[in-house]
């Protein structure tokens, strides 16, 4: 048990992270009306939000299979609390600009934790990477159901100002967790480090192309996860649902995709990663039919969300898990192009047609223009060769370093050592 114990607190700083950026979620009505945004402006704010999350974590993906930076898994998660939880008073006509940056800085520091913290998770446990990354997701996934639900209970007691109330107790709640992690991760040993930096198609073996349409497999298939958080919002707010009704639908949306990722975790087998990619979006499809559907009645558009979670959310750690499978030389660059920039290019995709649908007063129906990306991704996925099996090759080459650190600034030690330990 003791060798889980820094990846649950690794994935408890993961889900601080994903509570900081969920925030946001059940609120979308009320920034669209208290902003007045419409239109281009409405794109601008949603771009603002859900962009810079996706592109931070490339390039600090990239930035981390050349150096290790585990300075972020406490820095990043710091200012991304600051700044998301400061949203609330930024909610006025006036003030749009620094919403914006609001969410640019804090969506920088969101991505900027990402990377660095997946590849640790993939070197804890590396003979099964996917349960490792499942248990790290179902963190950020819980942080996802618990963002919504506690936005909504401090909207409704004290208004938006009142988001800024949580600052406080979740930085202090940053550096705890990170001790623990690192008070367990001593006397551990690492795989081997290299001593040259590595180029992107270096990291990628060669294989660029077989990267470039892994991204956009991936970025189709997450099209209605980006969108249906907002969608779920302007829906219901129209039915007459208030700020917390909607967090705890979103919040039970989003346990549902937890579910998923806590069933990955106990049952999923190496090498079945590509099936996956095949099946599931096949099988959200008919759910999302039904979500789409503008006279769907409130029971089942509500009952339909809970499949929609496990199946399309609940199996995303496959695509981490096959990407850096595919290229473990780039372990970090790839968990950041499956778990962040195939995010921002499915927001990028969404952000057009659910603005336009929320203008129209039709929100619903965007989901509808989502269904033919997501089955192109599985058809996409079909052509996707089989990940690699040998858990050996599996290790990601780690950058140079003047000596056998660990992630956190310990020296890894000998297995005699660890025994004595």
């Amino acid at each position: 048990m003791n060798r889980y114990l820094p990846l649950i607190c690794l994935a408890l700083i993961h889900t601080v992270v994903d509570t900081s950026a969920l925030l946001v979620s059940p609120i979308w009505n009320e920034i669209t009306i208290e902003c007045r945004l419409a239109g281009a402006s409405l794109v601008v704010v949603m771009l603002s939000q859900a962009m810079p999350t996706s592109l931070a974590q490339g390039v600090f993906g990239y930035l981390r299979d050349r150096r290790r930076m585990g300075a972020l898994i406490i820095g990043a998660p710091l200012l991304a609390v600051v700044c998301l939880t400061a949203i609330g008073p930024a909610v006025n006509p006036g003030r749009v600009p620094l919403l914006c940056g609001l969410f640019i800085v804090g969506g920088v520091a969101v991505g900027a934790f990402h990377p660095e913290a997946a590849v640790t998770v993939g070197s804890l446990l590396p003979e099964n990477r996917t349960r490792a990354l499942s248990i790290f997701m179902l963190g950020g996934s819980l942080g996802l159901a618990i963002g919504p639900t506690l936005s909504g209970l401090v909207v409704k007691a004290w208004g938006l100002d009142g988001l800024a109330r949580l600052m406080p107790g979740l930085v202090c709640l940053v550096p705890l967790l990170y001790w623990g992690m690192r008070s367990r991760l001593k006397g551990r040993r690492l795989p081997p480090t290299t001593r040259a930096a590595l180029s992107v198609k270096e990291m990628f073996d060669g294989r660029l192309g077989l990267a470039l349409f892994l991204l956009l497999v991936c970025s189709l298939r997450l099209v209605p996860n980006m969108g249906l958080a907002k969608i779920v919002a302007f829906t219901l707010a129209n039915r007459g649902f208030g700020p917390l009704e909607i967090g705890y639908v979103q919040s039970a949306f989003l346990v549902s995709g937890s579910l998923g990722m806590l069933l990955m975790a106990m049952l999923f087998r190496q090498g079945w990663e590509r099936s996956f990619l095949i099946a599931c979006p096949l099988i959200g499809l008919p759910f999302l039919a039904v979500l789409g559907w503008q006279e769907c009645p409130t029971w089942l558009f509500l009952t339909m969300l809970f499949p929609t979670g496990l199946v399309l959310w609940g199996t995303t750690p496959t695509m981490v898990s096959y990407a850096q499978q595919m290229f473990p030389r780039g372990a970090g660059l790839a968990s950041a192009m499956t778990m962040g920039l195939a995010w921002g290019g499915g927001g990028l995709i969404e952000v057009g047609f659910t603005a336009h649908f929320r203008d129209i007063n039709a929100p619903q129906c965007a989901v509808w223009a989502f269904i033919p990306f997501v089955a192109i991704s599985a058809l996409g996925a079909w052509f996707l060769p089989d990940a690699v099996a040998d858990s050996s090759t599996l290790q990601p080459v780690n950058p140079p370093s003047t000596c056998e650190e660990d992630h956190f600034g310990g020296t890894a030690t000998s297995e005699n050592e660890e025994e004595k330990t």
